[in-house]
């Protein structure tokens, strides 16, 4: 997974980008909860939740396993990290998240952008993204 420098562009069939731009994304902290504040609190429970959404991701269509890595869909876009990497409480870990561009939240979903939100097409994503209803939503 080799994030990219660039900066792509709001999603215009997006249900509600305006709100999910000025939340920032809260709801795609997959990984680490906001509250947290990016600390590792997941030695029993978080490398399986990875992987579990992997799984989701893969079911998606939104990653392609290629043995022991994951790349872009057919959609092409590629992650911005490797939750399995930028979430290791190690000096790797350590050295994966200093190789990642500023503005890459290792947090929150690799195909989060913290400016545009989700970059993956709506067929892409996993069933879960689309079932949540955030609590901001007006209805």
């Amino acid at each position: 997974m080799t994030p990219t420098d660039s900066t792509p562009t709001p999603d215009p069939n997006a249900e509600n980008w305006q709100l999910c731009h000025d939340c920032g994304g809260l709801c795609c902290c997959l990984y680490l909860a906001h509250d947290e504040d990016g600390t590792y609190i997941g030695d029993d429970w978080l490398p399986a939740y990875i992987e579990l959404w992997l799984e989701r991701f893969v079911e998606s269509g939104a990653l392609v396993q290629e043995g022991d890595r994951y790349v872009a869909g057919a959609h092409g876009i590629e992650p911005y990290h490797d939750p399995r990497m930028s979430h290791l409480p190690t000096p790797e870990g350590e050295a994966c998240r200093a190789a990642l561009p500023d503005w890459v939240d290792v947090r929150k979903c690799q195909f989060c952008h913290p400016e545009h939100g989700c970059q993956l097409p709506h067929q892409y994503r996993a069933p879960i993204c689309s079932e949540y209803t955030c609590e901001l939503w007006s209805e």
